[in-house]
């Protein structure tokens, strides 16, 4: 069974904080509803191609770095093993 992979959207959560100044407007610029966004942060529903563009094209007024993209919305949760 192949599980699907979880994201640490921490980084994320800072760039919405910095850039947007709550998770409305943030939600609002992608064109989604608070919940749909909630959802996604919540590892429930992936961030869509088209999202993840958007963001990476116009969310700061310049063009985000691969490295940057990765860091943002590919880190992967890391479990802690007891």
């Amino acid at each position: 069974m192949i599980l699907a992979a979880e994201f640490d959207y921490s980084y994320l959560r800072g760039f919405i904080r910095e850039h947007f100044g709550s998770n409305t407007e943030f939600a609002q610029f992608l064109g989604i509803g608070t919940t749909a966004l909630y959802d996604r942060l919540a590892n429930k529903t992936p961030f869509t191609q088209k999202e993840i563009d958007k963001v990476a094209r116009t969310a700061t007024g310049k063009e985000l770095s691969p490295n940057e993209i990765n860091m943002l919305f590919f880190t992967h949760k890391i479990r802690k093993s007891v």
